[in-house]
């Protein structure tokens, strides 16, 4: 703990994520700083003891209070939920016990220190900033339960004494504790002002920290990648290096930044880090060389690289860094930049104006997105590996025999990743057994593990946390549709995640040229912390795994099963195994309607959907079920999207379907619309036909509808026997003659279809349609 920074804090208003955790690492109380692991407002005695606080951290100069921490024990503890206060309320009760209008605000974070994320509330008492004008104490304005042990008399004067709210009796006994205080603050900042720097280079204007390697091994070809990204083309001031966790983004830039100074290539060069833990073979442990804090942090950065003193203002600090970055040729290097919790560091960086002479080198665990040049670093392979294992063997003075088997092994236990391989190599000289040691690598207490995908995974929305943690039941890449079913999200939901998670490089999407599916992959070890994770979810794996195994058995497909559908797969030109899965689920889905069995019906259809993404024949067959539901909305959708995929084999299909849903709709020209196209698809299909020319009745078009009767009557009277379709052809002629006024034509055709009752018996059963007509 260092007085001085945190009276700095407090005079800055400071209540960012960073000063939250900086105020928790403190392990300390003091004047301006005060832990409580529970915070309410409930009752009278709540408000006495909350406002004796901040009024003597307003008499002390203003302070912290950090709710969520143990008091004495200084444990971070954390909240369950959100503190239900607002600096508004807060003030109103202390102006209710002291009659005073204090100024204090209130914010809340969440921090991970004990397994789960929990929040931290951060109420910060202000004052004067200068140190004189706490000479004059505020005094309690009015009674508040005077007779009450616990409450506040007019007059009175509290302070803070150490890590103690106390009352005063004099203005004497103020004025001693605030010159300690004060004299305790100034020697803090003597000592915090002594020269001790981070940078290993710290001369002229190079400011580079020290490297984290004695050998940077191999990697040519990605070390003239970033070389060249770097230098070629200066309209991209911007290099993303980014990649999962471990695999050797920090030493690249390191690399890149003393190559860039040994060439003086730049004429200055500052290096920062936001990296807060380190690596080793005991464990995790705090880095002591964390930079890079905040947007100020970093201009005040650069204004001292160049021998500026930063203003105090924030926009005074941007412009006169602009004016030294518009001058002077400057690689910037921010290392770990996703676990700053400043959305403004980038921004800055991607509004440098064209006068700039600045790069920015970036590494980070996800892209950026924008302009920023990507510069993607990949796990190690087999040959990479070999090499690493053997200069780090060296180092490391281990015995280890490098066959091609062991090294495989390693590669895949570690998933290519430089730093679990060196931490294996480090575990494997403690402990003597290197099955142990790659087996420690992916287990549930893995500092490796915790190290490379803790920070990622904090920051992954709960539905890629979700479907990243899933990805472990698989022993194959699943699919989008297993995905989903597993999951149990929406498609739109998992197609959100799954881009989420190819940003930040934890899973891969193959294409197969083969079939155009695509599968998701990752590593070996990141599916190892995600098995870890999979508790989280409750019973999310044990029902994960009896959907999947569900849904395989249900997708294949038998002999028996296939041969019942033969005649569908011709019909419809179905030939792919996965549309005919999808038409075998239809048929499956309307069996379960016919007995009753909606969710069961949904359920197959849903799944026939997503196996068969692209076929007409389920969306046809999805809008058929869905316009027996009575869902029009639904069903209509599911028609749109087989017409649009409709073919020479399904047109017909999707567009009578599509003037069922308009009819239920009473849309009567959509249907008319809808039955041509399906007619153009089969222009011999008499009901077709026929449906077409009912619907132009409908709609008013008697004439045309006349027509299509007659085509109708045309084809079927030149039959060897009639078929009842000619008499609902006459029939309907016959309606529509009447409506036209053609008296003669509808008389001739009623005696047309009289005959052929009376000489064809096989026509009896349609006999009333025209006894109807008389």
């Amino acid at each position: 703990m260092n007085l001085a920074t945190i009276e700095r804090m407090v005079r800055d208003g400071d209540l960012s994520l960073d000063a939250l955790k900086y105020l928790v690492d403190c392990r300390g109380e003091c004047e301006w700083l005060d832990f409580k692991q529970l915070f309410r407002l409930e009752s009278d005695y709540d408000i006495a003891a909350f406002a004796k606080d901040a009024l003597a951290m307003k008499n002390t100069g203003g302070g912290y209070l950090v709710i969520g921490v143990q008091d004495k024990t200084w444990v971070p503890v954390g909240l369950t939920s959100e503190l239900p206060y607002d600096a508004k309320l807060l003030r109103d009760k202390i102006r209710r016990a002291t009659g005073l209008d204090i100024s204090v605000d209130i914010v809340q974070h969440q921090l991970r220190y004990t397994g789960e994320p929990h929040w931290f509330a951060v109420i910060l008492v202000r004052a004067a900033a200068k140190r004189r004008k706490r000479r004059t104490p505020s005094l309690v304005k009015h009674d508040f339960h005077p007779k009450e042990s616990y409450g506040l008399r007019r007059g009175e004067i509290y302070f803070r004494r150490g890590d103690s709210t106390v009352r005063l009796d004099s203005a004497e006994e103020l004025e001693e504790l605030l010159d300690d205080l004060e004299g305790r603050a100034d020697q803090d900042s003597l000592e915090r002002d002594q020269p001790k720097t981070p940078f290993s280079v710290d001369t002229g204007t190079y400011r580079l920290l020290e490297k984290d390697y004695q050998f940077f091994v191999g990697r040519e070809q990605l070390r003239d990648q970033l070389i060249t990204a770097v230098t070629k083309d200066p309209r991209i001031w911007i290099i993303n290096v980014h990649g999962p966790g471990g695999v050797g983004k920090s030493a690249l830039a390191t690399w890149a930044a003393y190559h860039f100074y040994d060439q003086r290539d730049f004429e200055a060069i500052l290096q920062l880090t936001a990296k807060e833990t380190a690596l080793t073979s005991g464990g995790i442990s705090r880095s002591q060389t964390r930079t890079l804090y905040s947007l100020e942090g970093l201009l005040d950065q650069i204004l001292l690289l160049f021998g500026e003193e930063p203003p105090s203002a924030l926009d005074e600090k941007r412009l006169l860094v602009l004016e030294w970055l518009s001058v002077w040729p400057t690689l910037i290097v921010l290392d770990n930049l996703e676990t700053v919790d400043d959305g403004r560091i980038i921004s800055f960086i991607q509004d440098l104006p064209p006068a700039s002479q600045a790069k920015v080198i970036i590494t980070s665990r996800r892209k950026t997105g924008g302009w920023e040049y990507p510069v993607t670093v990949p796990e190690l392979n087999h040959e990479e590996t070999r090499d690493f294992v053997a200069v780090k063997s060296r180092r490391f003075r281990i015995d280890l025999s490098l066959t091609e088997r062991r090294i495989d092994e390693i590669n895949k236990a570690c998933g290519g990743l430089p730093l679990a391989i060196q931490w294996v190599l480090g575990r494997y000289k403690l402990c003597g057994n290197l099955n142990d040691a790659l087996g420690a690598v992916k287990g549930e207490d893995s500092p490796v593990l915790e190290f490379s995908f803790r920070n990622i995974w904090d920051v992954l929305s709960s539905d890629a946390k979700r479907v990243l943690s899933v990805m472990s039941i698989f022993d194959t890449p699943p699919g989008d549709q297993l995905l989903a079913l597993a999951s149990e999200i929406s498609r739109e939901r998992l197609d959100s995640a799954l881009r989420e998670l190819e940003e930040a490089t934890l899973v891969s999407r193959q294409v197969h040229p083969a079939d155009g599916q695509a599968t998701y992959t990752s590593l070996p070890i990141t599916l190892s912390f995600a098995a870890n994770q999979l508790a989280r979810f409750g019973d999310l794996e044990t029902s994960a795994r009896r959907r999947v195994q569900q849904y395989t058995q249900q997708m294949e497909l038998k002999s028996w099963e296939v041969d019942r559908f033969v005649g569908i797969f011709e019909r419809f030109g179905i030939q792919a195994d996965n549309e005919k899965r999808g038409a075998i689920l239809c048929r499956r889905g309307e069996s379960e309607t016919f007995s009753g069995n909606m969710e069961a019906a949904d359920a197959l259809f849903k799944q026939a959907r997503d196996i068969a993404p692209t076929s007409p024949y389920v969306f046809a067959m999805s809008a058929s079920y869905e316009l027996a539901r009575k869902r029009i909305g639904q069903a209509m959708k599911f028609a749109d999207v087989a017409c649009t995929r409709a073919n020479r084999f399904t047109g017909s299909l999707a567009y009578s379907t599509k003037a069922r849903v308009c009819d239920a709709q009473r849309d009567k020209y959509g249907r008319v619309n809808a039955l041509r196209r399906a007619v153009e698809f089969a222009p011999n299909d008499m009901v077709l036909l026929h449906q077409l020319g009912v619907a132009l009745s409908r709609a008013g078009e008697t004439n045309e509808a006349i027509a299509k009767f007659t085509e109708i009557v045309n084809v079927e009277s030149a039959r060897d026997i009639p078929s009842e379709t000619l008499l609902m052809a006459l029939k309907t002629r016959i309606i529509n003659y009447r409506r036209a006024g053609g008296t003669q034509q509808a008389q001739e055709d009623l005696a047309l279809a009289k005959d052929l009752l009376a000489r064809h018996p096989h026509l009896s059963s349609q006999a009333h349609h025209i006894a109807e007509l008389e």
